[in-house]
């Protein structure tokens, strides 16, 4: 990062801060954030259910715990006059009712950050996390400042933090903020971060790219195996290399892409190395929105009218 940069980040996390500290509901351990929320929910469908949202060429993914609480990472485009909370997440979460407890954005790119403001005014999560990496634009300030005059704490979760809610266990993986601090690329800095229901794991990626795949390879090795992969950067060709998918040995990959983009989002190679990992690949622009669904011992997923198993 340039040293412009690294002092507007330093500056956003500063002035931010006066929201660290946890609402009643919120309890900081030693080593790990462990958040609760004592609301009363709307109850959910007696399983954990992730949803990939269509929200076109970005990411929006929604975790539902048992008891109907919602975790949310990222949250689609922005364009002028609009944005993918708008038109599709706040509509997809209202239809089944239930208090978001977390919102956590990846990286500041607007295709994942882009209706943050809108997410955060309507909702009012417990808590936002992000890694605190600034990139050009204003998408990411004004999610910060809204954060803030609302009062909704913000964290930067550093690898090894956990937050809780029900009875999901989210494992925060990256990134490391010494090693972030050397970058120029956001998508590098994203947040990788493994969600645990019972026995049944999923990791979401954001954008990371190869050089944070090897840097999780090099540090979190035995942490990453899941059964569910959000593929990297819309399975471009710079991410999903064969050593982190066969660290990773995903049996199912969703990959949220728009139809026809221009970036030909998913690469060829990509698919091919998925494919070569024996893992069931599902992308957005061919089957919509996707659904999976837990106990913690049976997982399956759902897509376009059909449904697919995962292997025990």
């Amino acid at each position: 990062m340039s040293a412009t940069l690294a002092g507007v980040a330093t500056a956003a996390i500063f002035a931010i801060g006066a929201v660290r500290t946890p609402r009643p509901a919120l309890y900081v351990a030693a080593v790990a954030v462990v958040l609760l929320v004592w609301d009363l929910p709307r109850p959910g469908s007696g399983a954990t259910e992730i949803h990939m949202l269509d929200v076109g060429q970005g990411d929006a993914v929604a975790l539902r715990t048992q008891r109907g609480r919602w975790i949310i990472v990222d949250v689609g485009r922005g364009w002028t006059g609009g944005d993918a909370a708008q038109t599709t997440v706040l509509p997809h979460l209202r239809r089944y009712g239930g208090r978001v407890a977390a919102l956590i954005l990846s990286h500041p790119h607007m295709d994942h950050i882009g209706g943050a403001t809108t997410l955060l005014e309507a909702t009012r999560p417990a808590a936002l996390y992000d890694a605190g990496f600034v990139a050009p634009g204003g998408g990411y300030r004004r999610a910060l400042e809204t954060a803030q005059r609302l009062g909704i704490p913000w964290r930067r979760p550093t690898p090894g933090d956990s937050l809780v809610v029900d009875e999901v266990v989210l494992t925060f993986l990256a990134p490391d903020s010494a090693w972030t601090s050397t970058l120029h690329d956001a998508n590098d800095a994203s947040v990788v971060v493994m969600a645990r229901i019972g026995a049944r794991r999923m990791l979401f990626t954001g954008d990371a790219e190869l050089a944070e795949e090897t840097w999780l390879l090099a540090n979190t090795p035995h942490a990453l195996r899941a059964d569910v992969l959000k593929v990297g950067h819309h399975g471009s060709r710079t991410s999903t290399s064969p050593a982190f998918l066969a660290a990773v040995q995903p049996a199912a990959a969703l990959i949220s892409v728009g139809a026809g983009n221009d970036y030909r989002h998913p690469s060829p190679g990509t698919l091919d190395a998925l494919s070569t990992a024996g893992a069931h690949i599902l992308r957005t622009d061919h089957v919509g929105p996707i659904v999976v669904r837990t106990d913690g011992r049976s997982l399956s997923i759902h897509a376009d009218g059909r449904t697919w198993h995962a292997p025990p």
